[in-house]
Protein backbone atom coordinates (compact mmCIF):
# COMPACT_ATOMS: atom_id res chain seq x y z
CA UNK A 1 0.00 0.00 0.00
CA UNK A 2 2.63 2.60 0.73
CA UNK A 3 4.68 1.81 -2.65
CA UNK A 4 1.34 2.15 -4.38
CA UNK A 5 0.47 5.47 -2.90
CA UNK A 6 4.31 6.83 -3.23
CA UNK A 7 4.50 7.63 0.26
CA UNK A 8 6.55 5.64 2.47
CA UNK A 9 6.70 5.53 5.64
CA UNK A 10 3.91 8.38 5.92
CA UNK A 11 1.10 5.69 6.17
CA UNK A 12 0.80 2.45 8.70
CA UNK A 13 -1.47 0.51 9.59
CA UNK A 14 -1.17 -1.45 13.20
CA UNK A 15 -4.39 -3.32 15.41
CA UNK A 16 -7.69 -0.76 14.04
CA UNK A 17 -5.55 2.40 13.89
CA UNK A 18 -4.10 4.27 11.00
CA UNK A 19 -2.06 7.00 11.06
CA UNK A 20 -1.76 9.37 8.08
CA UNK A 21 0.18 12.34 7.53
CA UNK A 22 -1.69 14.72 6.03
CA UNK A 23 0.71 15.93 3.16
CA UNK A 24 0.64 12.20 2.02
CA UNK A 25 -2.25 13.88 -0.57
CA UNK A 26 -0.27 16.35 -2.00
CA UNK A 27 2.55 14.34 -2.94
CA UNK A 28 1.45 11.03 -3.98
CA UNK A 29 1.84 10.74 -7.93
CA UNK A 30 -1.35 9.11 -9.64
CA UNK A 31 -4.39 10.78 -10.82
CA UNK A 32 -7.55 11.93 -7.98
CA UNK A 33 -10.26 9.14 -9.11
CA UNK A 34 -7.08 6.53 -8.32
CA UNK A 35 -5.07 7.98 -4.86
CA UNK A 36 -8.74 8.02 -3.54
CA UNK A 37 -10.23 4.33 -4.55
CA UNK A 38 -6.77 3.37 -3.23
CA UNK A 39 -6.74 5.36 0.02
CA UNK A 40 -10.20 4.42 0.97
CA UNK A 41 -9.50 0.55 -0.08
CA UNK A 42 -7.47 0.53 2.52
CA UNK A 43 -9.22 2.18 4.88
CA UNK A 44 -12.39 -0.02 4.49
CA UNK A 45 -10.17 -3.18 4.77
CA UNK A 46 -11.00 -5.76 7.76
CA UNK A 47 -13.48 -5.19 10.12
CA UNK A 48 -12.44 -3.59 13.33
CA UNK A 49 -13.39 -0.40 14.24
CA UNK A 50 -11.13 2.60 12.51
CA UNK A 51 -9.36 5.20 14.45
CA UNK A 52 -7.96 7.48 11.78
CA UNK A 53 -5.40 10.17 12.98
CA UNK A 54 -4.87 12.99 10.92
CA UNK A 55 -1.37 14.58 12.36
CA UNK A 56 0.12 17.83 10.79
CA UNK A 57 -3.39 18.72 9.83
CA UNK A 58 -2.65 22.56 8.74
CA UNK A 59 -0.45 21.10 5.99
CA UNK A 60 -4.37 20.76 4.17
CA UNK A 61 -3.85 24.38 4.19
CA UNK A 62 -0.70 24.85 2.34
CA UNK A 63 -0.78 26.10 -1.86
CA UNK A 64 2.62 24.63 -2.17
CA UNK A 65 1.32 20.84 -0.83
CA UNK A 66 -1.06 20.84 -3.86
CA UNK A 67 -0.53 20.59 -7.02
CA UNK A 68 -3.45 21.39 -9.27
CA UNK A 69 -6.42 19.38 -8.34
CA UNK A 70 -5.01 16.97 -5.69
CA UNK A 71 -6.88 18.68 -2.94
CA UNK A 72 -9.98 16.47 -4.82
CA UNK A 73 -8.38 13.54 -2.93
CA UNK A 74 -8.25 15.21 0.29
CA UNK A 75 -12.29 16.11 -0.34
CA UNK A 76 -13.46 12.92 -1.82
CA UNK A 77 -11.92 10.93 1.00
CA UNK A 78 -12.83 12.59 4.17
CA UNK A 79 -16.28 12.92 2.59
CA UNK A 80 -15.97 9.20 2.47
CA UNK A 81 -15.61 9.21 5.87
CA UNK A 82 -18.01 12.40 7.01
CA UNK A 83 -20.90 9.92 4.79
CA UNK A 84 -20.59 7.03 6.43
CA UNK A 85 -18.79 4.97 3.20
CA UNK A 86 -16.50 3.15 4.59
CA UNK A 87 -18.72 0.34 6.47
CA UNK A 88 -17.24 0.49 9.97
CA UNK A 89 -17.16 3.01 12.80
CA UNK A 90 -14.47 5.61 12.30
CA UNK A 91 -13.04 8.07 14.50
CA UNK A 92 -11.32 10.97 12.82
CA UNK A 93 -8.27 12.99 15.27
CA UNK A 94 -7.11 15.51 13.10
CA UNK A 95 -4.09 17.53 15.23
CA UNK A 96 -2.73 20.64 13.88
CA UNK A 97 -1.15 24.23 14.41
CA UNK A 98 -3.84 27.41 14.05
CA UNK A 99 -4.71 27.26 10.66
CA UNK A 100 -6.18 23.60 11.33
CA UNK A 101 -9.25 24.68 11.03
CA UNK A 102 -9.15 26.98 7.93
CA UNK A 103 -7.85 24.13 6.24
CA UNK A 104 -11.05 22.23 6.86
CA UNK A 105 -13.03 25.23 6.19
CA UNK A 106 -11.19 25.87 2.53
CA UNK A 107 -12.33 21.95 2.20
CA UNK A 108 -15.73 23.08 2.41
CA UNK A 109 -16.13 21.27 6.23
CA UNK A 110 -16.86 23.99 8.30
CA UNK A 111 -19.11 23.09 11.32
CA UNK A 112 -17.67 21.35 13.99
CA UNK A 113 -19.40 19.66 16.88
CA UNK A 114 -19.86 21.83 20.39
CA UNK A 115 -16.80 20.00 22.05
CA UNK A 116 -15.20 17.97 19.10
CA UNK A 117 -12.47 21.35 18.76
CA UNK A 118 -9.79 21.72 21.46
CA UNK A 119 -6.93 23.93 21.98
CA UNK A 120 -4.03 22.41 24.16
CA UNK A 121 -2.31 24.95 26.13
CA UNK A 122 0.15 24.64 28.80
CA UNK A 123 -0.22 22.54 32.20
CA UNK A 124 -1.27 24.15 35.41
CA UNK A 125 1.35 24.09 37.58
CA UNK A 126 -0.02 21.44 40.00
CA UNK A 127 -0.24 18.71 36.58
CA UNK A 128 3.53 20.52 35.86
CA UNK A 129 4.75 19.10 38.85
CA UNK A 130 3.08 15.66 39.17
CA UNK A 131 4.82 15.32 35.77
CA UNK A 132 8.40 16.50 36.57
CA UNK A 133 8.29 14.27 39.92
CA UNK A 134 6.56 11.33 37.84
CA UNK A 135 9.58 11.75 35.79
CA UNK A 136 12.39 12.42 38.06
CA UNK A 137 11.29 9.50 40.43
CA UNK A 138 10.29 6.81 37.85
CA UNK A 139 12.38 7.28 34.86
CA UNK A 140 15.11 8.72 36.59
CA UNK A 141 14.77 6.45 40.21
CA UNK A 142 16.17 10.07 41.71
CA UNK A 143 17.40 9.45 45.79
CA UNK A 144 15.86 12.01 48.02
CA UNK A 145 13.84 15.10 47.73
CA UNK A 146 12.76 16.03 44.30
CA UNK A 147 11.08 19.53 45.45
CA UNK A 148 14.20 21.70 44.88
CA UNK A 149 15.01 20.22 41.34
CA UNK A 150 11.43 20.49 40.34
CA UNK A 151 10.63 24.25 41.42
CA UNK A 152 13.70 25.20 39.60
CA UNK A 153 12.89 23.22 36.40
CA UNK A 154 9.07 24.49 36.49
CA UNK A 155 9.91 28.19 36.48
CA UNK A 156 11.33 27.78 33.18
CA UNK A 157 8.89 25.38 31.51
CA UNK A 158 5.40 26.80 32.35
CA UNK A 159 3.56 23.92 31.73
CA UNK A 160 4.80 23.81 28.27
CA UNK A 161 4.91 20.13 27.26
CA UNK A 162 7.96 20.66 24.71
CA UNK A 163 9.82 22.54 27.06
CA UNK A 164 9.22 19.75 30.23
CA UNK A 165 10.64 17.51 27.41
CA UNK A 166 13.84 19.85 26.99
CA UNK A 167 14.41 19.75 30.71
CA UNK A 168 13.64 16.29 31.66
CA UNK A 169 16.40 14.69 29.00
CA UNK A 170 19.34 16.27 30.55
CA UNK A 171 17.56 15.62 34.14
CA UNK A 172 18.09 11.86 33.32
CA UNK A 173 21.73 12.02 32.11
CA UNK A 174 22.37 13.69 35.33
CA UNK A 175 20.54 11.38 37.51
CA UNK A 176 22.20 8.67 35.74
CA UNK A 177 25.72 9.66 35.57
CA UNK A 178 25.73 11.05 39.38
CA UNK A 179 24.58 7.56 40.82
CA UNK A 180 20.54 8.75 40.92
CA UNK A 181 21.96 11.52 43.05
CA UNK A 182 20.81 15.05 42.84
CA UNK A 183 23.16 17.71 43.60
CA UNK A 184 23.42 21.64 43.06
CA UNK A 185 25.86 21.45 40.54
CA UNK A 186 24.29 18.85 38.60
CA UNK A 187 20.51 21.49 38.84
CA UNK A 188 22.74 23.94 37.23
CA UNK A 189 23.83 21.59 34.45
CA UNK A 190 20.45 20.52 33.67
CA UNK A 191 18.98 24.32 33.46
CA UNK A 192 22.00 24.89 31.60
CA UNK A 193 21.29 22.20 28.75
CA UNK A 194 17.41 22.50 28.46
CA UNK A 195 17.61 26.46 27.93
CA UNK A 196 20.12 25.28 25.08
CA UNK A 197 17.50 22.82 24.03
CA UNK A 198 14.31 25.30 24.82
CA UNK A 199 16.51 27.69 22.15
CA UNK A 200 17.08 24.76 19.51
CA UNK A 201 13.43 24.43 19.67
CA UNK A 202 12.37 27.87 19.38
CA UNK A 203 15.01 28.19 16.17
CA UNK A 204 13.48 25.01 14.45
CA UNK A 205 10.00 26.72 14.63
CA UNK A 206 11.45 30.11 12.73
CA UNK A 207 13.27 27.92 10.16
CA UNK A 208 12.94 28.91 6.80
CA UNK A 209 12.70 32.59 7.05
CA UNK A 210 15.29 35.09 6.72
CA UNK A 211 16.97 37.15 9.44
CA UNK A 212 15.72 40.15 8.14
CA UNK A 213 11.89 37.91 8.20
CA UNK A 214 12.58 37.37 12.05
CA UNK A 215 13.50 40.50 13.13
CA UNK A 216 10.04 41.61 11.20
CA UNK A 217 7.93 39.16 13.35
CA UNK A 218 10.03 40.13 16.76
CA UNK A 219 9.42 43.86 16.34
CA UNK A 220 5.91 43.02 15.79
CA UNK A 221 6.13 41.97 19.77
CA UNK A 222 9.01 44.57 21.08
CA UNK A 223 6.54 46.88 23.07
CA UNK A 224 4.24 44.09 23.52
CA UNK A 225 3.53 42.68 27.36
CA UNK A 226 4.49 38.43 27.93
CA UNK A 227 1.74 36.60 26.04
CA UNK A 228 0.27 39.61 24.65
CA UNK A 229 -1.80 39.73 21.05
CA UNK A 230 -2.05 42.18 18.34
CA UNK A 231 -4.72 42.59 16.33
CA UNK A 232 -4.66 41.25 12.76
CA UNK A 233 -4.32 44.35 10.65
CA UNK A 234 -1.82 46.15 13.19
CA UNK A 235 0.12 43.31 11.86
CA UNK A 236 -0.62 43.55 8.14
CA UNK A 237 0.76 47.05 8.01
CA UNK A 238 3.55 46.48 9.87
CA UNK A 239 5.04 43.61 7.70
CA UNK A 240 4.15 45.49 4.50
CA UNK A 241 6.17 48.19 5.59
CA UNK A 242 9.21 46.42 6.17
CA UNK A 243 8.64 44.00 2.86
CA UNK A 244 5.41 44.99 0.53
CA UNK A 245 1.72 44.25 0.56
CA UNK A 246 2.06 41.12 -1.11
CA UNK A 247 5.32 39.51 0.46
CA UNK A 248 3.26 40.33 4.04
CA UNK A 249 0.35 38.02 2.87
CA UNK A 250 2.72 35.19 2.67
CA UNK A 251 4.78 35.81 5.80
CA UNK A 252 1.57 35.99 7.34
CA UNK A 253 0.34 32.60 6.22
CA UNK A 254 3.65 31.25 6.49
CA UNK A 255 4.46 32.49 10.45
CA UNK A 256 0.85 31.19 10.83
CA UNK A 257 1.49 27.38 9.70
CA UNK A 258 4.90 27.52 11.63
CA UNK A 259 3.02 28.21 14.53
CA UNK A 260 5.19 31.55 15.29
CA UNK A 261 1.98 33.82 15.17
CA UNK A 262 -1.59 32.35 16.48
CA UNK A 263 -5.24 32.97 15.97
CA UNK A 264 -6.62 33.26 20.13
CA UNK A 265 -9.96 35.39 20.35
CA UNK A 266 -9.79 37.21 17.00
CA UNK A 267 -6.12 38.63 18.18
CA UNK A 268 -2.47 36.91 17.38
CA UNK A 269 -0.03 36.20 19.42
CA UNK A 270 3.17 34.10 19.48
CA UNK A 271 1.83 30.85 21.12
CA UNK A 272 4.16 30.23 23.14
CA UNK A 273 4.91 32.99 25.48
CA UNK A 274 8.52 32.12 26.34
CA UNK A 275 8.89 31.89 22.70
CA UNK A 276 7.53 35.59 22.67
CA UNK A 277 10.11 36.62 24.81
CA UNK A 278 13.05 34.55 22.97
CA UNK A 279 12.20 35.92 19.65
CA UNK A 280 12.22 39.69 20.95
CA UNK A 281 15.41 39.37 23.03
CA UNK A 282 16.99 37.39 19.42
CA UNK A 283 15.93 39.36 16.25
CA UNK A 284 14.71 42.45 18.40
CA UNK A 285 18.13 43.95 19.28
CA UNK A 286 20.49 42.72 16.14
Amino acid sequence: MQNCLGAKGILGITGGSLQIGASIFGKIGATVNRQSEAILKRLQSGRKPLLLILDEAQTLWMKDEFPAGKSGTVHHVLNAIHNGDLGKPVILLAAGLGPTTKAFESLGISRFAKRCRVELGALDKKAECAVLHDWLTEDGKAMGDTTAWIDAIAKETHGWPQHILSYVDPALDQLNANKRTMTAEGLNAVLEAGRANRSAYYKQRVEGFSIQQRRSFAKLFTNISYGGSLELEDIMISLAQDHGAEKAQDLFRRAEEKGIIDERGGRYAVPIPSMHDWLVFSYARI
